[in-house]
């Protein structure tokens, strides 16, 4: 424990009980038990230790005093590491798992998918990839339901042509190809070991046809009646990828939208429009950046366009089982549609104005500082969204922490006279929704530090004394009280 203060308490989830050491436990396909173990001696040991223990020693590595032991039949990798660390002997003992490859999923297709190393995908992916009881909406033509990469995730939508549920007979299948690309921009199932991963992998995806036309053409009413039925049918987020944006009911639209606490995004054309006559406050218009971050020849903007996302040559699904390289704001819209999902997912207690506010922080700024008419807000980022999305009012500030001697952590800008909870990893970060604070975080794994009951300024501090010996040793830090959390802090022990 790098700050020795009061007893480590796993924090919030079950809300300051007795802490007992977490158990080792396997995920398929990210880390499993192989029976074999490493075990790290804080001193020199009887080489027929592992006799006594009945486990077959396989290597020490001199370079780093550690042992690989395979553990008898007989016991498990709990059990032997509990045994081991009883005797005082061993600075650490954990399994030697069998580890894959993190962020990055196992599609086939994923290396061909550019857009997601700009956009920081793998990172973000590696804190969270979705909520499966989340829904997630696109108005257009349908969907190919049969798809591999989307079949799975895919529940009953809607025919706003005929004003009919899918379950009670409307047809939601693609009757122009389109809508199923924009589908697999958005969320086509990663690390399935099929095709290509859409921006969120993990969440329901609720399918709304706007056009009974094999030209895919639909009218604005069809389109703007989709997005409402979808957002009264429990879609956090909704897109539409078509044109006739400069039209006022689209503003309306998301306006009605956020009343549901849902976000409404609409493409910006791609006939290179500039459109400064209007600016919706609640409806985010989407524009189309390219591999170098500049903004496509065909894609619309001006003053009413809210941000960019990757739209050129976006490989997703199309009808049939197959995928294509596709260009367009088209693309754009699905993929802004999704970063903004994955905030929702990050931290379902807030609201939808609270994660439009994260979506336009979270952007990498392009063209002139700030916000400007060619870029809006920037090009999306996953990562930053969902780290926004981990993040509140509260800002927590603290001193270096050296070895053997005394820190300040700082609480500012927090609730007037709130119980706040400082909580710390040794691990990282993760998203970790906290239901008993309705709020979320950055911790993975965390334990309590201290509370601090701040003033009526929202304001606190705490001296936290280092141990010594620990110089190097990294942890984070985040404040949580009711409804908020702070910053989170990375801290290297000097």
């Amino acid at each position: 424990m790098l700050i020795s203060l009061s007893l480590a308490i796993p924090l919030f989830a079950q809300h300051l009980e007795k802490y007992e050491e977490p158990k080792f436990v396997e995920i398929v396909g990210i880390t499993e038990f192989t029976g074999r173990m490493i075990a790290k001696p804080n001193s020199q040991i009887s080489p027929d230790i592992w006799e006594n223990t009945g486990a077959t020693k396989l290597r020490f590595i001199e370079e780093t005093n550690e042992y690989i032991v395979e553990i008898p039949p007989e016991t498990n990798e709990n059990s032997f590491a509990a045994t081991l660390m009883e005797t005082g002997n061993f600075e650490y003992v954990h399994p030697d798992w069998m580890c894959y490859p993190v962020g990055d999923p196992d599609d086939p297709e994923f290396p061909n998918q550019w857009h997601h190393g700009v956009m920081q995908s793998s990172l973000a992916w590696d804190l969270i990839q979705g909520a499966p009881n989340q829904i997630i909406s696109w108005v257009d033509t349908g969907v190919d339901h049969t798809h591999p990469d989307l079949a799975a995730n895919l529940i009953p939508g809607y025919n706003s042509v005929d004003k009919r549920k899918e379950i009670n007979g409307g047809d939601t299948s693609d009757v122009n190809g389109h809508g199923t690309h924009v589908a697999g921009c958005l969320g086509a199932i990663g690390n399935n070991a099929e095709g290509v991963a859409g921006v969120t992998w993990n969440m329901q995806l609720m399918p709304v046809r706007c056009s009974n036309s094999s030209g895919g053409g639909a009218y604005l009413s069809h389109i703007l009646d989709g997005a409402r039925w979808a957002a009264d049918n429990g879609a956090k987020t909704v897109g539409a990828s078509y044109s006739g944006v400069d039209n006022s009911s689209v503003g309306t639209t998301g306006t009605y939208l956020k009343s549901q606490d849902s976000l409404f995004f609409y493409a910006a054309g791609n006939g290179r429009q500039n459109w400064s006559s209007f600016d919706y406050p609640d409806t985010v218009v989407v524009g189309a950046s390219g591999i170098t971050d500049i903004i496509c020849n065909f894609s619309g903007r001006g003053r009413g366009l809210d941000l960019v996302a990757p739209g050129l040559r976006i490989l997703a699904p199309v009808v049939g089982g197959g995928y294509e390289y596709w260009s367009g704001t088209s693309m754009a819209t699905p993929v802004a549609n999704g970063v903004a999902a994955m905030i929702f997912a990050a931290n379902p207690w807030l609201s939808a104005d609270e994660v439009q506010t994260r979506l336009y922080q979270s952007c990498d700024d392009l063209g002139d500082v700030g916000e400007d008419d060619t870029y809006g807000m920037g090009r999306v980022n996953l990562r930053n969204a969902v780290e926004a999305a981990l993040v509140g009012s509260i800002v927590l500030e603290s001193t270096d922490l050296v070895a053997g001697q005394s820190s300040t952590i700082s609480i500012k800008s927090a609730p007037a006279n709130a119980t706040v909870y400082l909580g710390y990893s040794t691990i990282g970060l993760d998203a970790l929704q906290l239901p008993t604070f309705q709020t979320a975080c950055a911790l993975k794994n965390p334990l309590l530090l201290t509370t601090v009951t701040v003033n009526n300024q929202g304001t606190g501090s705490y001296i936290a004394q280092v141990p010594p010996n620990t110089s190097g040793r990294r942890l984070w830090v985040q404040a949580i009280t009711m409804g908020t959390s702070s910053n989170f802090i990375e801290l290297i022990i000097q």
